[in-house]
């Protein structure tokens, strides 16, 4: 599976690298599917002379290892990015996703709401050939304070949460911005964008891992099918 990985950071990296060329501001998501593109971003010296901004510590540090200076989405001040690439955990052919294994979707949602062109890549295991998402469980960035409401409210909900737990540190784990995360079991997802801004009328929930279609452009899938690599497009370049 890491070969596809592998091979769909490397096709998104030729295909937009024209584009990239003529563009200021950057910003990189979080996993191990986008650092394949962030390596060949760095080796082909893109870098240079653009802002950079990461959607994670994780990112920022990995940049770090190779010399190379970023921004969280915090120091983006007012100004829009011109392209963000990042991964996903499960996407319909909708283009709706779910986001949020690696405990990043807040930033990475902050960085694709200001982003002109918005990228996602993975592999054909992640992607479910349905018009709803229904495979990953969903997460939602919860402000400690408000844990044990929120948890009582979505339950009262029908929804299933369990917070998550860490192996590295006793206790929840701890986002980049220091608040908890509680995953949910959502079943039949139809209407992503109304259960987003539903979770999002909760007191304390900072934001969720539902990423609605309007954040997405282009979806790249690698797999074993001819061409090895298919892209999904929900309108065409956004100037």
């Amino acid at each position: 599976m890491e070969c596809f990985k592998e091979l769909v950071g490397f096709y998104a990296f030729y295909l937009f690298r024209g584009l990239l060329e003529n563009m200021e501001r950057i910003g990189l998501g979080t996993g191990s599917t986008v650092k394949y593109f962030i390596k060949l971003f760095i080796k082909n010296d893109l870098y240079r002379g653009r802002e950079l901004f990461v959607s994670s510590l994780d990112t920022y540090y990995f940049l770090r290892r190779y010399g190379v200076e970023s921004y969280t989405v915090n120091e983006l001040g007012n100004d829009l990015l011109d392209f963000y690439i990042d991964g996903f955990d499960e996407a319909s052919i909708n283009l709706d996703l779910v986001k949020g294994r690696g405990g990043a979707f807040n930033w990475e949602k902050k960085l694709a709401s200001r982003s002109k062109l918005r990228i996602y890549i993975g592999d054909y295991t992640k992607f479910n050939n349905r018009t709803y998402l229904y495979l990953k469980l969903v997460p939602i960035e919860v402000k400690p304070d408000f844990l044990e409401e929120v948890v009582e409210r979505v339950s009262k909900l029908g929804f299933q949460p369990k917070i998550r737990y860490g192996k590295v540190r006793d206790g929840p784990v701890l986002t980049d911005g220091g608040n908890y995360i509680v995953d949910l079991k959502l079943n039949i997802i139809g209407e992503p964008k109304k259960i987003d801004q539903v979770l999002k009328g909760i007191k304390g929930v900072v934001e969720t891992g539902v990423f609605p279609n309007e954040l997405v452009d282009h979806l790249l899938i690698s797999g074993p099918f001819p061409g090895l690599v298919k892209i999904y497009s929900r309108r065409g370049f956004r100037e």
